[in-house]
């Protein structure tokens, strides 16, 4: 075997096994631990702002993206998670799309406090279905029946919920 090949069945970072997919108990406990972790987040900002009476969104959300980076970073130095290093080219590339997610992020905590928490987590659910409909046709993407299924329940599920 060439040492290309061997770098090449050893994953891309050259470690043996870097390449192997978790478990389906770990990505199930990731799933769980992503809901979870959503779930919280929306009532934790809910009770900032409406009932402490939190003065600024935006300084919520600047915290709360700085706190993600760190522990992203922090995570990265103890080998606990693994992701390219920041490259200068990349926000030049994707230029419009960081704007648009402070937009979002600023907007929707924004309306937390406007809105009552079903009305505002059925209306954050939205964005999912608009999200693939909007790849579907500017992308020409291709989703499987079990994403889609998996959508409409999402918005079952926040509906169910706002009742």
């Amino acid at each position: 075997m060439t040492a290309g090949g061997q770098a090449e069945a050893e994953g891309a970072g050259g470690e043996p096994g870097a390449a192997r997919l978790p478990s389906r108990v770990a990505r199930l406990l990731s799933a769980l631990f992503y809901g979870t972790c959503s779930f919280l987040i929306v009532l934790v900002n809910k009770a900032l702002l409406t009932t402490y009476g939190f003065p600024s969104p935006i300084f919520l959300g600047i915290g709360q993206m700085a706190a993600t980076i760190m522990i992203l970073y922090v995570s990265k130095l103890n080998k606990i998670i693994h992701f390219p290093d920041f490259d200068k080219k990349i926000p030049v590339k994707l230029f419009p799309l960081p704007l648009l997610y402070v937009g979002n992020h600023i907007s929707g905590l924004s309306s937390t406090s406007k809105l009552s928490l079903p009305m505002f987590t059925v209306l954050r659910k939205f964005t999912i279905p608009l999200t693939l409909l909007l790849e579907t046709i500017i992308l020409g993407k291709q989703y499987s029946l079990n994403i889609i299924l998996s959508v409409f329940a999402i918005i079952l599920g926040a509906f169910i919920a706002a009742g």
